[in-house]
């Protein structure tokens, strides 16, 4: 397993060249082929810019993604998204939710687009002596949550309503996701899911009540399929998970407390856990001291990438001491999730981004 001290969750401010390149696409002003080039190159840019700022793990920031779940979701077959509008702190968005149309598995032997992508940053991180390149995806958690608690589909012919099968069936195709990416050369994987803060929060936990389940039903659901996913996971393959209240244009979507999801998700044979622990809204550590004499590495999320204000290196300094009085020695330190989960990304802008990420490096002299 890797030595994790500190890291970034993922996701970096899309650049103006992809902003303007993906709409150009969108309108049909350029074909695929163009896009992607453009955005090797600022991909190429990016993996540059994060080495010299002394990141040790680095990441494509997501470049080529419109979401920081379903793009990963759709390489799966019998699965498919829906468009539609929500509101939300007053605006009207234009978002997309996925559900279950068949037997849900992964082909290692197509085209996939994300595989292409993992291949050319690898390729990136190969020229920086020490680097390494980090996947990250979106759990099979995200597949039960858009399609039984989002949208509230409970109907599914192919599985005959049998949660079990499809349980199964995501579990195998994760197996075979996983092995794909190790049989490209990842070694360092993070594992995006927000389906436990869904669980804490009393609004989200109404309607999975309206829906006619309870909350304990639901959590062994995702306890029993992020397990099985990672069923033979190769030793030296490290898979850590990430999880946080929401990140919509650098708003929270969920509040609530660690104590009742703790439990459930130190059970699960995960490497490491990327905590948000931001702001007084996620409440003590005092859940995570479960993972106390643990292999497990908590990365405690100190760093807000939603607000804009730059922290205090002390502060986080006091934070960070304060987390491993209560888990252990066994703890490395991170932003409370990336600056872009969605494309339009926070409402931070790129130098405040890069002073987030040299104050991060910058505490490898307590960490």
């Amino acid at each position: 397993m890797l030595n994790i001290r500190y890291d970034i969750v993922g996701s970096f401010l899309r650049p103006a060249e992809i902003k303007e390149a993906r709409a150009k696409y969108a309108s049909g002003e350029i074909q695929l082929s163009e896009l992607r080039k453009i955005e090797d190159e600022q991909i190429r840019k990016l993996v540059e810019k994060e080495v010299e700022h002394g990141l040790k793990y680095v990441t494509d920031g997501e470049f080529r993604r419109r979401w920081w779940h379903l793009d990963w979701l759709k390489e799966f077959d019998g699965f498919t998204t829906q468009h539609l509008d929500r509101e939300r702190n007053g605006v009207v968005n234009h978002i997309e939710l996925g559900y279950i149309t068949g037997k849900v598995s992964y082909d290692p032997n197509k085209n996939h687009a994300e595989i292409e992508a993992y291949d050319f940053l690898y390729n990136e991180a190969k020229k920086y002596p020490g680097i390494v390149a980090k996947k990250c995806i979106s759990g099979p958690n995200m597949i039960l949550v858009d399609n039984y608690l989002q949208l509230g589909k409970k109907e599914i012919p192919y599985y005959n309503d049998n949660i079990d099968l499809l349980i199964e069936d995501i579990a195998i195709a994760y197996q075979t996701a996983i092995k794909d990416l190790y049989d490209h050369g990842c070694r360092y994987l993070q594992i995006d899911d927000t389906s436990w803060t869904y669980m804490i929060d009393e609004n989200f936990l109404k309607k999975v009540a309206s829906l006619g389940y309870e909350k304990s039903e639901v959590l062994e659901w995702f306890r029993k399929v992020s397990t099985k996913a990672l069923a033979n996971k190769p030793e030296d393959l490290t898979i850590a998970n990430h999880f946080c209240k929401g990140n919509f244009k650098g708003h929270p979507l969920f509040a609530g407390l660690y104590d009742s999801v703790a439990p459930v998700i130190a059970q699960i044979p995960y490497d490491g856990f990327f905590v948000e622990y931001d702001d007084e809204r996620s409440g003590s550590f005092d859940p995570w001291s479960i993972l106390k004499g643990t292999d497990k590495t908590f990365v405690v999320g100190l760093i807000s990438t939603k607000n804009p204000t730059l922290e205090d290196h002390d502060y986080i300094k006091s934070r960070y001491e304060e987390a491993k009085r209560i888990i252990g020695d066994n703890i490395a330190l991170s932003p409370q999730c990336g600056f872009a989960s969605v494309e339009e990304g926070n409402c931070i802008d790129e130098e405040t981004q890069w002073k987030k990420i040299d104050l991060l490096v910058s505490c490898n002299d307590f960490i």
